[in-house]
């Protein structure tokens, strides 16, 4: 056959086609190893540009084919989604996207567009140039986990004892073989019209299985059950005529799962006593209280992680603390429903619901590359009710959906249409995502190098400057100018110029307290230190339970001498935060600083039991010129 001789090459003649390869093969291949962000900068700046481009040259070339009542649900969401981000908690990033999620309006945009483009590349043929690519992107996102998983990964980075495959996350990992499996596993039995493509589909559906399990995320693991119960009718047959295979295959992942970490993992998904259920579970109920309190419209487009300390209580805090900020809830239901009100969680809802039941539609034709496509949709949708909506998948997610809605039976014929005049605007956002992506990619360089000479400050500053003045939207350059810089004043005044980007980030407005307070400890300024104290007091304010808020807070009132708040803090603090020593060690100082012997010995008495060692044990007692009595 022609597509023999041509082995695995792509057709390049239809420039819709093309860039719908490249959307998919550099959502997976597009990593940076000279980078500092490797798995998301070169990434973003691929799938952003390409997307754009797929759209504009879907509408220059082709008629375009448009599910009138999905068409008007998308419409409804962001015109919805645009007024949740005009009141946004975020005035910048609710339309552009953090520099690490990049979930802003933007996204959801381009979300939509794939979701038409993939309706316009329809039938049968167009569907197999999109399978070939998903087969090529499973086969380097597969091989590449293998070789992290033998210890020789591109990029060495800690992704948490899980591989992370290209992703350099686990979650994402397992979020895209939900999706990339099932549609190879489908190209195999069909075939994609050659024999090389179905060994290299069965090659990759090996591999990628290997990368979903080893990447131990129950979210992932739940997609491919559901895109396996939705196949299951129409692989039922051959099922039955290979029940030995399948029996043995069943087999060798029981075996695998008890001699691998795997089985164990699984086992925690029902502990909610304790274990990870319960730690979804509280998610959970964070994003739900934030969600009440901001039910019409949201907090906007990535202002979770501003109105987060809004849901928790003390017990989240003593039991998770707040080592990382969260900026999203692992439900993508939820996650929709908090940043864009349940309006916009009801029609998140319906086009979940409408998907699914086109799935059953595309499942009964017992078409191979149409019941992988429908697999790996269902897949996708069912691994996010325990994660969220990612930038990194989800364009390709919505691209296969959009050629499912187009491909599988339905009561309603598509809606024709053309609209090319909105080529010439998606060229230019093309070129300006390209642009932007470019300097984005440099910048990220810089920053590497400053973090690589921090040695020699002057030179590491220089290089964080550089990165800001290449991406001066991007507020995580701002945060390493200001972990480089030598001089205190420089730190405070690149986390004074990041807050004009995003006034409410709290992890900006930490660091603006704490900076303030270390330059006031310096210059040793009575004024600077009760501007630092008043910073610290209104994020105590803001998140009440936030036990490094309080310990903070704690210091600087110790250092103005006001002692009785001093301890009020630090007690609240060594109690929010069960597992740590530096409150009651603290608190151990200010006692002894006014006198108070006897409280100073029970704090010492509480580190103990704590697990405190004990040469720091020796050390507090020391302070009270007192011999070890323990």
């Amino acid at each position: 056959m022609q597509n023999d001789v041509r082995m695995l090459r792509f057709d390049t003649s239809n420039p819709p086609r093309v860039f719908a390869v490249a959307l998919i093969v550099g959502s997976a291949i597009a990593i940076d190893p000279a980078g500092w962000g490797s798995f998301v900068t070169l990434r973003w700046a691929v799938v952003s540009t390409a997307a754009l481009g797929l759209a504009a040259v879907v509408l220059w070339r082709c008629e375009i084919q448009l599910h009138r009542p999905t068409a008007f649900g998308w419409l409804v969401f962001l015109v919805w989604a645009a007024l949740a981000s005009i009141g946004g908690l975020d005035p910048v990033y609710t339309w552009i996207g953090t520099p690490d999620r990049h979930l802003g309006f933007v996204a959801l945009a381009l979300f939509a567009l794939m979701y038409f483009a993939g309706q316009t590349l329809r039938g049968r043929e167009a569907a197999i140039v999109l399978m070939r690519a998903a087969v090529m992107a499973l086969l380097f996102i597969g091989v590449y986990t293998i070789f992290e998983i033998g210890g020789r990964p591109l990029i060495d980075v800690d992704t948490g004892g899980r591989p992370g495959g290209p992703y350099g996350t686990a979650a994402y990992l397992g979020a895209a073989c939900s999706l990339l499996v099932p549609v190879s596993i489908g190209a195999a039995i069909d075939g994609l019209d050659g024999k090389r493509w179905r060994y290299a589909a069965l090659l990759a559906s090996g591999v990628g299985t290997v990368a979903a399990l080893a990447a131990q995320t129950r979210a992932g693991w739940v997609g491919l059950i559901a895109a396996a119960i939705v196949a299951t009718p129409a692989v039922a047959p051959w099922l039955k005529r290979q029940w030995k295979l399948v029996a043995a295959a069943g087999l060798a992942l029981i075996v695998v799962a008890a001699v691998s970490p795997i089985g164990a993992r699984a086992l925690a998904a029902f502990d909610f006593a304790d274990g990870t259920a319960r730690g979804r579970i509280d998610e959970w109920q964070v994003g739900a209280a934030v969600a009440v309190n901001h039910p019409f419209l949201g907090v906007g487009l990535e202002g979770y992680r501003i109105a987060f300390a809004e849901g928790v209580d003390a017990d989240y805090e003593m039991r998770y603390t707040r080592i990382t900020q969260p900026d999203r809830v692992h439900n993508g239901a939820l996650d929709v429903g908090v940043t864009t009100g349940l309006p916009g969680m009801a029609l998140y809802l319906a086009m979940a619901v409408f998907l699914v039941r086109r799935t059953v539609g595309a499942v009964r034709t017992k078409q191979p590359w149409l019941v992988g496509i429908a697999a790996g949709v269902t897949g996708y949708l069912a691994q996010q009710w325990f994660l969220f909506p990612i930038t990194e998948v989800d364009p390709i997610f919505w691209l296969f959906a959009g050629a499912l809605v187009a491909a599988s039976p339905a009561n309603r014929p598509l809606h024709l249409t053309r609209a090319r005049w909105l080529a010439i605007p998606l060229t230019i956002l093309a070129l300006v995502a390209a642009v932007f992506g470019v300097r984005d990619v440099a910048a990220d360089r810089e920053a590497r190098n400053a973090l690589r000479t921090t040695f020699f400050p002057q030179v590491a500053l220089r290089h964080a400057d550089n990165a800001i003045d290449l991406r001066p939207d991007s507020i995580r350059y701002y945060v390493i100018a200001a972990e480089v810089a030598e001089d205190q004043r420089d730190a405070l005044d690149r986390i004074q110029e990041a807050l004009a980007w995003s006034p409410e980030d709290p992890l900006l407005l930490e660091l603006q307290a704490t900076e303030t307070l270390q330059l006031a400890r310096l210059e040793q300024s009575e004024e600077r230190l009760r501007i630092a104290t008043g910073l610290l007091e209104r994020l105590v304010e803001r998140d009440p339970v936030h036990a490094r808020y309080r310990f903070e807070l704690g210091g600087a009132y110790a250092i103005l001498g006001e002692d009785a708040a001093a301890i009020e803090q630090l007690r609240l603090a060594a109690d929010l935060a069960p597992r740590s020593f530096a409150p009651l060690e603290r608190l151990v100082q200010v006692f002894v600083g006014v006198g108070l012997e006897r409280e100073a010995r029970g704090a010492i008495a509480e580190l103990a039991e704590r697990g405190l060692d004990a040469a720091s044990l020796d050390v507090l007692r020391g302070l009270l010129n007192q011999p070890d009595d323990a």
